[in-house]
């Protein structure tokens, strides 16, 4: 089968749509991904997110502006961050992890994603907080599952109790079920369990490894459309993804969809819409275009499919 290819023309258009229009941590990570661009310039553009309580804030998350800390903002910033991958002894890994340390809930066991604050500033309607609720066993490894793998990521800068307590409230998640549960989250629960799964212990990231292989034969067929506002490419960023080895010929299909997706005007947009706060919408429209531009140019390239 013929793999289709993005072309030197698209390319190009893509190049010229991120620096008209992405934000300048996203720019920069294009430059580091093709231009040679250096590591700390990627850091010192996601400076601008982080607050002094170690967290991150500011909008990193498109869909909601909250300029204050909350974990689901710092596990954005943290993904940026191990893009380069940043070291331990760097102050924005030492004081996210601080961060973390300081924002986990240690009664119920686990990271709330935001705060009722979140509704004080511009939001997709989904972010709306009613009210702060422990998760039940679903709801639970967005994001604490992957924050967990951070922590394990750099364990060198984690107190070795607090570890092992973050880590059994992990395998007990694990434990609730064969598959990776979750009713619309599921797809997200999927992603937070496969970015921490590159840094847990060995016996748990077997667990891991299994228990997202077991859910993705629960779909009768993966397609490109599968998770709906997500594209399957998501879900398998690169040829070691668990879902790029269980389903090679569909995310080949997702590459070939996707390359074929792109805008006229060289990016690729959200399918998404935030259903309020209609002025400010396109203003995160376009962060979010940058964004995944950036991230669908760096999947195709590790794909080899750039020509």
């Amino acid at each position: 089968m013929t793999q289709q290819k993005l072309s030197q023309t698209q390319f190009h258009k893509a190049k010229v749509f991120v620096h008209a229009h992405a934000r300048p941590v996203d720019l920069k990570l294009f430059e580091h991904y093709f231009e040679g661009g250096p590591a700390e310039a990627v850091l010192e553009a996601l400076a601008a997110y982080q607050n002094n309580d170690g967290g991150f804030g500011h909008g990193i998350e498109p869909d909601f502006r909250l300029k204050a800390s909350s974990p689901m903002a710092t596990s954005v910033g943290l993904q940026y961050a191990t893009a380069v991958s940043t070291p331990s002894s760097h102050p924005i890994i030492q004081n996210a992890i601080r961060y973390l340390f300081d924002s986990y809930n240690a009664d119920n066991h686990y990271w709330p994603a935001t705060s009722e604050a979140v509704n004080d500033e511009p939001h997709a309607i989904w972010w709306h907080v009613n009210e702060i609720n422990t998760p039940d066993e679903t709801n639970w490894p967005n994001p604490s599952a992957e924050l967990i793998g951070y922590l394990h990521q750099h364990a060198s800068l984690v107190p070795s109790k607090f570890l092992a307590e973050v880590t059994a409230r992990a395998q007990q998640n694990l434990d609730f079920s064969e598959i990776i549960t979750g009713d619309s989250p599921q797809k997200y629960n999927l992603m937070c369990w496969e970015r921490a799964m590159l840094y847990l212990p060995n016996e748990m990231k077997t667990a891991v490894f299994t228990a997202v292989t077991r859910t993705f034969q629960t779909y009768d067929a993966i397609q490109p459309d599968t998770f709906e506002e997500l594209s399957a490419l998501h879900l398998a960023p690169s040829p070691n993804a668990i879902l790029a080895q269980f389903a090679p010929d569909t995310i080949a299909q997702c590459l070939d969809a996707e390359i074929n997706q792109q805008n006229e005007d060289g990016g690729w947009w959200p399918s998404w819409h935030w259903g309020q706060f209609e002025e400010v919408w396109p203003i995160a429209k376009q962060e979010w275009a940058g964004k995944i531009t950036v991230e669908n140019l760096h999947t195709f390239k590790i794909f080899g499919r750039l020509a």
